[in-house]
């Protein structure tokens, strides 16, 4: 490496910051603390967040975008004018949404609930449907409103967004039906299972008892008419995407029945062979 690109590197480096700072000024943000290179604390006057740069800086220091720069000041915008909205239940339970996380990915902070199968529900808000932020106990004690009725909230929003999916049914290994569910932020897909009216739609198209596959935030399945052998033969599909994902949340093929939800059939980390299922949907 010649002289000049030694030092070009050092200047586009010292370089983001400054691009960062006029980019945030141009939407009324200011920084007002940096913690580390990549994390800071901004201000539109009114509210304040940490934002973490590091997607941003990488990718500017790397070739010169200012690309996901400029998605970084947008989603930052939209957090602070949610924040500002956030001081009141009255105005800020529209941004709330129900997420399903692993029993492990819980902090003692969250609003959460029991779900079921080590999973958990947990209370969250958003302003773009992308970026999630966990609710905390310090802001149920400023709206001084118990969990029961945050979950009540966020639950009649998730709803909305379940009546606005896109929902088709398909038939798949000869004949398991299925039920293909998309949604404008992927990042709720799996999480709709958790709102009153799930049930509600898959009953009208396959009856009580059903089957899901939660392997990911981003993934979804509900399935119908499969057999053990079937439920082994998932096996691949989901610890493929369990493994892909940046947010995965059980390898578990979920039954749900009148009676409430079960495991129909667990499968390995480890291995793509399911450790067993009998004929009441419990693990082995």
């Amino acid at each position: 490496m010649g002289l000049n690109e030694k030092f070009g590197a050092l200047i586009t480096k010292d370089k983001f910051e400054s691009v960062l700072k006029n980019a945030l000024k141009r939407q009324d943000i200011t920084v007002t603390a940096k913690e580390s290179d990549v994390i800071y604390t901004v201000s539109n006057g009114t509210a304040s967040l940490r934002i973490d740069v590091g997607k941003a800086k990488r990718c500017y220091e790397r070739n010169g975008s200012e690309k996901e720069l400029d998605d970084l000041v947008r989603r930052t915008g939209l957090d602070l004018r949610a924040e500002e909205r956030m001081v009141s239940f009255t105005n800020g339970q529209e941004f709330l949404r129900l997420m399903l996380i692993r029993e492990s990915d819980t902090a003692p902070d969250m609003i959460i609930a029991d779900f079921a199968d080590g999973l958990k529900k947990a209370v969250v808000y958003t302003s773009d449907e992308e970026n999630i932020h966990f609710l905390d106990g310090n802001i149920l004690k400023r709206w001084d409103v118990p969990p029961e009725v945050v979950f009540s909230a966020a639950d009649r929003n998730m709803c909305r967004i379940l009546s606005r999916a896109e929902i088709n049914e398909e038939t798949i290994c000869g004949n398991i039906r299925a039920l293909d569910i998309k949604i404008s932020s992927p990042v709720f897909c799996s999480s709709l299972i958790l709102c009153n009216d799930f049930r509600t739609v898959v009953n009208e198209r396959f009856g009580e008892k059903f089957f899901v596959v939660a392997p990911s935030r981003e993934s979804l399945l509900v399935l119908k008419n499969i057999t053990r052998g079937i439920i082994e033969g998932l096996g691949t599909v989901i610890l493929s995407d369990y493994r892909k994902s940046k947010t995965p949340l059980t390898t578990d093929v979920l039954l749900f029945t009148p009676q409430g939800i079960q495991t129909a059939g667990h499968f390995s980390i480890g291995h793509s062979k399911s450790k067993g299922d009998n004929s009441n949907g419990k693990k082995q």
